[in-house]
């Protein structure tokens, strides 16, 4: 049974004992309450979704953000935000090459390389992903992750076609800015 097809005043009042039914102060708390419990009813679904991360609204993505100590930077969308949230979540100890690809699978699906050289302890990451902040959700990942003794070498390859019939000049200048102290050289 949904909350919000209930009228909350009434089931208060019919819990009451029944000597307090009658006593005002009563009536007007469990009014109270009752208004409470239906604004309650009336945002249920909502505060089910924000139990989870992949479906919670900005506010409550704000909040763990500031938990976990998350910069935001101008542009992000809340589905970054939230990638960004569940990384931070998925923390576990040991880590291992099959985890690290595990999340890396996660996160850009087929859509990256990873190279790993044992004996030199340095591995390379190629992520060919063009999706928004592809890049930034890597470093994250790298600096949560990957164990500071091994060398990682991590690139970004997109490709972007621009077909067009339009023919576009450009030209190519040199500027020299020198900034001179008050009083001379």
């Amino acid at each position: 049974m949904r909350i919000e097809s209930l009228n909350a005043h009434e089931i208060l009042m019919n819990e009451l004992p029944t000597w307090f039914k009658p006593v005002f102060e009563y009536i007007e708390l469990m009014e109270v309450y009752g208004a409470q419990l239906d604004t309650v009813g009336q945002n249920e679904e909502q505060i089910y979704n924000n139990l989870f991360i992949q479906t919670a609204d900005l506010q409550t993505i704000i909040v763990w953000e500031k938990l976990f100590g998350i910069t935001v930077r101008y542009g992000d969308t809340l589905e970054f935000r939230r990638q960004r949230v569940i990384q931070k979540f998925i923390q576990t100890v040991p880590y291992t090459i099959w985890d690290l690809r595990d999340r890396l699978t996660a996160l850009y699906g087929d859509d990256y390389t990873l190279n790993v050289d044992p004996i030199a302890c340095t591995f390379k990451i190629v992520v060919t992903s063009d999706r928004y902040g592809a890049i930034d959700l890597l470093y994250d990942l790298i600096w949560d992750v990957v164990p500071a003794h091994l060398k990682v070498i991590a690139n970004q390859q997109t490709t972007s076609y621009a077909v067009s019939d339009q023919y576009i000049g450009a030209f190519l200048a040199r500027t020299f800015v020198q900034t001179i102290a008050p009083g001379g050289n």
